[in-house]
């Protein structure tokens, strides 16, 4: 008998499972998360006071990364979408209140 004849229990011509986990790879294989530095950039022309925080933490995003600092690479890249939606929402907000000001101003004088 050969010594790759396949193991008791599994079909004859088939390799024994491999444990392998899909779902985590080595830090060298992942990619690092986005930076949304355009995003900031952005933002922080509608809304300057929440844009910078988000413009800071998108400018950390990628030297996180490169110290190997992972978790905070990504909490960084949350906190610049997070902060960058506030100033897009904030940015609206007050466009649709100052269109409705001068509506209301227009039709009364």
């Amino acid at each position: 008998m050969s010594s790759s004849a396949a193991p008791s229990g599994t079909p004859a011509g088939s390799r024994a499972p491999v444990n392998v986990n899909v779902h985590t790879y080595p830090a060298q294989l992942q990619y690092p998360p986005p930076s949304y530095l355009v995003f900031s950039i952005l933002m922080t022309i509608c809304f300057w006071p929440t844009g910078i925080v988000a413009l800071v933490n998108a400018a950390r995003v990628n030297a996180l990364w490169k110290t190997q600092e992972h978790a905070k690479s990504r909490k960084a890249s949350r906190r610049a979408r997070n902060w960058g939606l506030a100033s897009l929402v904030i940015w609206l907000v007050v466009l649709v209140v100052v269109v409705f000001w001068a509506s209301i101003a227009y039709l009364n004088g």
